[in-house]
């Protein structure tokens, strides 16, 4: 009886560092101040992909994988603009991809 009492709450402690330190991924967005609207964003091989983005909007958060990854951006007028993202492996977080008036890709951490 001593030992469960013992063990017992060792085991939960343990199970409380494990579940702590695992990390809960990194999350992207995207904000379009563009002079047009864009009809796709997509990140890495299909990883995540963002459509019909009106200008001056921001979308919502999706889960995106640790890695680096290519961003093509294509506008309305089937204009193409590219940058890169690079995803760390741990550790959490919030990305933002906006694209200003000069067609510059910009990566901002929230």
């Amino acid at each position: 009886m001593k030992n469960f009492k013992i063990l017992f709450p060792a085991f939960l402690i343990i199970l409380n560092i494990v579940f702590s330190s695992c990390g809960k991924g990194y999350e992207v967005r995207f904000t379009n101040y563009n002079t047009e609207a864009i009809d796709s964003l997509i990140i890495g091989s299909n990883a995540v992909v963002f459509t019909q983005i009106d200008r001056q909007t921001t979308t919502d958060y999706k889960d995106i994988t640790s890695g680096d990854k290519a961003i093509k951006c294509v506008t309305k007028t089937k204009k193409i603009y590219s940058s890169s993202i690079s995803i760390p492996k741990r550790g959490t977080g919030k990305r933002t991809i906006q694209i200003d008036g000069l067609n510059r890709i910009s990566i901002l951490e929230d």
